[in-house]
């Protein structure tokens, strides 16, 4: 029987990887802020529900 440490990340666990990877450490310091978390799954979400807001309103002013 595998373990929880030994599966495959889903589709979403790897994109959120991908992008945590890309940031730089001011900006993971302010999705954490955001998340009010220091788990970077936990920024991850916020970042999936705030952050085509975020790009909306900069781009729409």
């Amino acid at each position: 029987m595998k373990n929880e440490d030994d599966r495959e990340p889903t589709s979403d666990e790897t994109a959120g990887m991908v992008w945590w990877n890309s940031l730089d450490e001011a900006d993971r310091a302010a999705w954490l802020a955001r998340a009010g978390s220091a788990v970077a799954a936990d920024a991850w979400m916020a970042y999936k529900r705030l952050g085509d807001v975020e790009r909306r309103s900069r781009t729409l002013n």
